[in-house]
């Protein structure tokens, strides 16, 4: 039996403990999800800002982009950092004519408008210019992760702020879509071998080319207008003008944009050395980076807390 000082010793190292726990559980539980509304160029715009209530400063602050579509994204953005350790520091600015709810299946006349690269490319360049914490950072002192079509987006805002310190890609290559699409179809990929073709695609871009502003003609759920600002753009271009830290991760299986984009991005940093750049690639792993027998895109993001200070060993066991 224990001595009574020494129990009352151990009860209180024991009380010590859970309250340590508690106070742990309750830092974490405390991460909250902020609504507000921004104006870019006359139009209030909705964004949400994730964070830890009473914490600030000691996470690296990092803008979020969407891929494409009209669904609301940014009541979802706590889901994709689940397993980011805290403190967390994020921003999702949502596009413009996407209602809260909205699920997607039918994009308003105002998204539609709205719907080119280069108008998210310049509404995010204004979000980190006007929104007031991001307007206070220094030079590369922020971060930007881009999934599928934010993938796109976000080198490219990257090329342009000179706040952004670290760029991290999801799902998202170095080809121009209008190969992508012809490598599935050479490929046999459903539906870019059948019902579609090679042969198609390629009249389609020229018909998108011969009218490249219109709403009503569509191609792939998407207008043209959208398609003439994405299909022909090599992010390649913009990729060889970052002399920050890179990573981009892809699914192996990845059936919306081929895994050889991503290879090209691979190969291409290849060549150059001196650039700091990482390039994961899922084993099995859909567009999400889902595998059958593991979910890869939680795990990916919350590695980037660790691949900021510089650490990537964790990216390159998981491969």
């Amino acid at each position: 039996m224990l001595a009574p000082m020494t129990l009352r010793h151990s009860l209180c190292v024991a009380a010590l403990s859970a309250g340590a726990a508690l106070l742990a559980t309750s830092a974490f539980a405390a991460r909250v999800l902020d609504e507000a509304t921004i104006q870019i160029d006359g139009q209030a715009r909705r964004y949400y800002h994730l964070h830890n209530a009473g914490d600030s400063g000691r996470a690296t602050p990092i803008v979020l982009l969407s891929g494409s579509g009209c669904k609301d994204f940014g009541s979802r953005v706590q889901f994709f950092f689940e397993r980011y350790p805290s403190p967390v520091d994020v921003y999702f600015l949502e596009k413009i004519g996407i209602q809260k709810g909205a699920d997607g299946q039918a994009c308003s006349e105002a998204y539609n408008q709205a719907d080119t690269l280069e108008r998210r490319v310049n509404d995010t360049l204004a979000f980190i210019g006007q929104e007031p914490a991001l307007k206070a950072l220094g030079t590369r002192s922020l971060a930007i992760l881009g999934f599928s079509e934010g993938g796109t987006v976000a080198p490219l805002v990257a090329s342009r702020s000179p706040k952004i310190g670290w760029l991290a890609t999801g799902g998202s290559g170095g080809l121009p879509q209008s190969e992508v699409f012809l490598i599935f179809a050479d490929r046999g990929v459903e539906p870019y071998a059948k019902p579609f073709s090679r042969e198609i695609f390629l009249k389609t871009y020229a018909a998108i080319k011969a009218d490249p502003q219109s709403l009503d003609k569509e191609f792939f759920g998407h207008p043209y207008r959208y398609w003439n600002s994405h299909l022909f753009y090599d992010p390649l271009t913009t990729y060889a003008k970052l002399d920050i830290p890179i990573i981009a991760a892809m699914g192996e299986k990845d059936d919306s944009e081929a895994i050889e984009s991503g290879r090209a991005l691979r190969d291409y940093f290849a060549r150059h050395p001196e650039k700091n750049f990482t390039f994961i690639e899922y084993p099995n792993a859909g567009h999400a980076l889902q595998a059958p027998d593991k979910a890869n895109l939680q795990d990916f993001i919350g590695g980037l807390a660790k691949w900021f200070k510089g650490e990537s060993s964790q990216f390159i066991q998981a491969q």
